[in-house]
């Protein structure tokens, strides 16, 4: 935890943009918004998402997103195809407040270059370091 935080250190991150990435047993790669991009946010009230077989590259849009004070796009940590999208933030796009690591994930991408984007991305205990250092530089809190 940084500053309220909840910050997995398994996860991968593209510390920028507030976005993660977290490669399965089955080659593909979930992504969802951080903890701190929600907390930014807000209540989450809609949620659309790229469609699948959709290839996006690196930092491209896997979606939009409104909350009560924010209307925007969000970039994804991994190029490649989406393969599975998060049908249950249709009906409940509060799921990313509540659980943005477990059942607020976004989309499921089968990556074209997983190295390369692994190489990019921050991550362990180092990662959760630069993360927080940025929180910090920048005053942000979470207030989950």
């Amino acid at each position: 935890m940084s500053k309220g935080c909840n910050l997995p250190e398994e996860l991968y991150y593209f510390i920028e943009k507030h976005v993660w990435a977290k490669p399965e047993d089955d080659g593909t790669v979930l992504v969802g918004m951080t903890d701190v991009a929600q907390s930014l946010a807000g209540k989450i009230i809609v949620v659309s998402l790229r469609s699948l077989d959709k290839t996006l590259a690196r930092g491209k849009s896997a979606g939009t997103l409104e909350s009560g004070k924010w209307v925007g796009t969000i970039p994804t940590p991994v190029a490649g195809k989406v393969v599975a999208i998060n049908e249950q933030l249709k009906k409940q796009p509060s799921l990313i407040n509540s659980d943005p690591y477990g059942e607020g994930w976004l989309i499921r991408v089968q990556p074209d270059d997983w190295q390369a984007d692994q190489a990019i991305l921050a991550t362990g205990v180092e990662g959760v370091a630069q993360y927080r250092s940025k929180l910090e530089a920048e005053g942000i809190e979470c207030n989950s």
